[in-house]
C-alpha cells in the first residue's frame, strides 16, 4: 500500500525543559518521515521563560502551546486535542527519537493489512549527557511469539510510551490520560488500549530514553504507592481469558507476573499476585476418571481416595463397564456428592470405558484412575502445581505397588522418563496409569486404542509421547495393586498386552518405522511364553517348561528370519488375538 501517507502528530509535553527540550524538538524535526507535524505544550513551566524561548525559536516549525501547570497528563491531553493527524507518538522533552523513528513505524503499518494497530519497540537509555547505557530489548524478554499478545509486554514493564505511534482514533474511543496520576497516567491508559486494540512489535530501538536526576517520578513521594495501586488494579480485572492468552493459564500469568513484581518495589502487588495465583490454582477443575467392573469395595476406596484430596476441586466420571453386582452403595456416594457422576456402558473393555470419560469431562485436566488402585492425598494438589508450573501436556508420577491388602510391596520411580522420551517409550514404558494427568485439551484430540484391552494405555503413551514432552514426579503420589487377580501376575496377558502394543505400534507410519524399539518390545514379550503356557501341575509344570523354551525358540528365529510384523501376527494367534 504505497498510496500511504498518514500525518503523525508528535506531541511534547514540557515542564521546565531549559536542559533537553531543544534536543527532543531537533529529533522530531530530523525524521525522514516528513508528513509529521511538531506539536509543544508548555505545562506552566517556571524557568524564567527559558522552555518558551527555546520553543519559540522554532518559528512555525512547531506548533507551540502554553497552559496553567497541570501535570503531564493534562499537557499530553491539550495536545492531543490540538493535533491534527492520524497518528498519535509521545516524545517527552528529554527523550530523542532517531531519525528513522516514524517512517520505519509507517513502513510496517503498510505492509500489515490492519492499520488501526499500536506500533511499539525497544528504546536506548541513554545518561544527561546522550551517551548509550543499555538498550532495552523485549525480544530477550519474551519469546516471539509473544511479543504481539495484547497486554503482555505491559505487565512486564517493556513498554515505553514514546516508542509507540497510536491510531488517534483511540483516543477518541477510549478515552484520554488521567490527571489524578502524577507518574503512572501514561501505563493506564496503555492498559486500556492493548485490551482492544491489536499491538505489533518493532525490531528497532528508534527511541533514546534518558536518565537523570532532575526526572519528576524520583521527586514524587507517593510514586511507590501509586504504582502499587495501579498494578493491584490490573490483576483484579484482568479476565482468565486474558491472563490466558498471556500465559497459557491464570497460575501462570499470575505466578510470572508476581516474580517479575518482586525485581520492583511494588511489593503490594506482587503478594496480591501470589496469592492470586494460588486462588487460580484451587479454581482449577480436575476430572478424575475411574472405569470399573464389580469389586464395588475396591471402587469405593478408589473414591474416598479422591474425596479426600488436599485439591477439592474436581469431578469423579464413575464409568461402569458392565458390573452386574449390587450398586446401591456406589449411588449412595454419588447422591452424598454432586461432584461424583455415574454412567454405565455395555461390557467393552476399559479402553472403551476411559474414553467415554474423556468425552464427558468437564475439568481443564484429567487424571486416570483404575478401580483397584487410589490415590495419596496430596496427589493431585501436587501434579497440578507442577504441570502449571512447568507449562505441561501430561505428567506422570512415582508409585507405591502394594499387595491386595494394601502391605508395600517397594516404588517404582518415575525418575529417567521424563522430557521427549519418543521413541524409547515404545520399547519399555514404565508409566501407571493412576499416575498420569494430562490437559484435557490433549486428551480430546488422542485417545485409547479400543480394539485392545491389555496394554491400550502405553498405546495411548505412546502417541502422547510423539506430540509433547513428558513430566515427572519423583514422589510416589498413587499405589497400585498388584496380585493374582491382577494382569501383572498374569504371563499370558502380559505377552498378550505388549504383542499387542507392538501391533499398534506396526499400524501407525511413524511408529512402524522405530523396528529396533519395536524388536526390543517383543524380546521382553517372548520371556513370557513359558509361563503363560504354564496351568499348575509338576508335570504340566514340566512340560509347559520345555514348550515355553521351544515357544522362544521359535519366537527368536521368527524374529530373526521373518522380521517383526510376521512375528506379532503369529504369536497373536497363538495367543488367541
Amino acid at each position: 500500500m504505497t498510496n500511504f501517507y498518514p500525518l503523525v502528530s508528535i506531541v511534547i509535553p514540557v515542564y521546565n525543559g531549559g536542559n533537553f527540550l531543544r534536543e527532543a524538538i531537533d529529533s522530531a524535526l530530523a525524521q525522514t518521515y516528513k508528513n509529521i507535524e511538531v506539536i509543544v505544550v508548555n505545562d506552566g513551566s517556571r524557568d524564567e521563560g527559558k522552555t518558551r524561548e527555546i520553543a519559540l525559536s522554532y518559528g512555525d516549525r512547531i506548533r507551540y502551546f502554553e497552559k496553567e501547570n497541570g501535570g503531564c497528563a493534562t499537557a499530553l491531553n491539550h495536545g492531543i486535542a490540538q493535533l491534527k493527524g492520524d497518528y498519535f507518538s509521545w516524545l517527552s522533552h528529554d527523550d530523542k527519537y532517531l531519525p528513522e523513528k516514524i517512517e520505519h513505524q509507517i513502513n510496517l503499518l503498510r505492509e500489515l493489512p490492519e492499520k488501526k494497530i499500536i506500533i511499539y519497540g525497544g528504546y536506548q537509555v541513554i545518561d544527561k549527557d546522550s551517551n548509550v547505557l543499555y538498550p532495552v530489548c523485549p525480544e530477550r524478554v519474551l519469546p516471539s511469539h509473544k511479543l504481539n499478545i495484547p497486554l503482555l509486554p505491559l505487565l512486564r514493564g517493556l513498554i515505553h510510551g514514546c516508542s509507540l505511534l497510536i491510531p488517534v482514533e483511540l483516543f477518541r474511543r477510549v478515552g484520554l490520560f488521567d490527571a489524578t496520576l502524577p507518574s503512572t497516567q501514561d501505563y493506564a491508559l496503555w492498559f486500556e488500549f492493548f485490551r482492544v486494540c491489536p499491538l505489533h512489535f518493532q525490531d528497532r530501538q528508534l527511541v533514546q530514553s534518558r536518565v537523570h536526576p532532575d526526572q519528576g517520578t524520583h521527586k514524587i513521594a507517593k510514586h511507590i504507592e501509586e504504582c502499587n495501586e495501579l498494578w493491584c488494579g490490573f490483576l483484579r480485572r484482568l479476565s482468565d481469558s486474558e491472563m490466558v492468552a498471556m500465559e497459557g493459564s491464570p497460575f501462570r500469568f499470575l505466578t510470572k507476573t508476581a516474580e517479575f513484581l518482586e525485581g520492583t518495589p511494588y511489593s503490594t502487588a506482587a503478594q496480591l499476585a501470589h496469592s492470586m495465583a494460588g486462588s487460580a490454582l484451587s479454581r482449577t477443575q480436575i476430572s478424575v476418571i475411574i472405569p470399573f467392573y464389580n469389586r464395588i469395595g475396591w471402587v469405593i476406596e478408589a473414591i474416598n481416595s479422591v474425596q479426600s484430596q488436599s485439591h477439592q476441586n474436581f469431578e469423579i466420571l464413575l464409568i461402569d463397564d458392565g458390573s452386574n453386582e449390587d450398586l446401591t452403595p456406589i449411588k449412595q456416594i454419588c447422591n452424598n456428592d454432586s461432584r461424583i457422576k455415574y454412567y454405565r456402558q455395555e461390557n467393552s473393555g476399559p479402553a472403551v470405558a476411559r474414553n467415554y470419560g474423556i468425552g464427558l469431562a468437564c475439568g481443564e485436566y484429567i487424571a486416570f484412575l483404575d478401580s483397584d488402585d487410589y490415590f495419596m492425598p496430596e496427589k493431585l494438589s501436587i501434579q497440578l502445581r507442577y504441570m502449571e508450573e512447568q507449562q505441561l501436556l501430561v505428567s506422570h508420577t512415582s508409585y507405591l505397588r502394594v499387595d491386595l491388602e494394601k502391605n508395600p510391596l517397594g516404588a517404582v520411580s518415575a525418575v529417567g522418563f521424563s522430557g521427549n522420551v519418543f521413541p524409547r517409550v515404545i520399547a519399555s514404558c514404565p508409566v501407571a496409569m493412576p499416575t498420569v494427568m494430562a490437559r484435557t485439551s490433549l486428551l480430546k484430540e488422542n485417545r485409547f486404542p479400543e480394539y485392545l484391552h491389555i496394554g491400550e494405555d502405553v498405546c495411548l503413551w505412546i502417541t502422547l509421547a510423539s506430540k509433547c514432552e513428558w513430566g515427572a514426579i519423583e514422589t510416589p503420589l498413587s499405589s497400585v495393586r498388584v496380585g493374582p487377580s491382577t494382569a501383572a501376575y498374569d504371563s499370558r496377558k502380559q505377552c498378550l498386552g505388549l504383542v499387542g502394543i507392538a501391533h499398534f505400534a506396526l499400524s501407525d507410519p511413524l511408529f512402524s518405522s522405530c523396528q529396533r524399539q519395536i524388536k526390543s518390545l517383543l524380546t521382553v514379550a517372548q520371556t513370557y511364553l513359558s509361563d503363560s503356557t504354564h496351568t499348575g501341575s509338576p508335570s504340566e509344570h514340566s512340560r509347559a517348561t520345555t514348550g515355553g523354551h521351544t515357544l522362544r525358540a521359535k519366537f527368536y528365529s521368527s524374529l530373526k528370519h521373518d522380521g517383526v510384523r510376521a512375528t506379532v501376527r503369529r504369536v497373536r494367534r497363538y495367543l488367541g488375538k
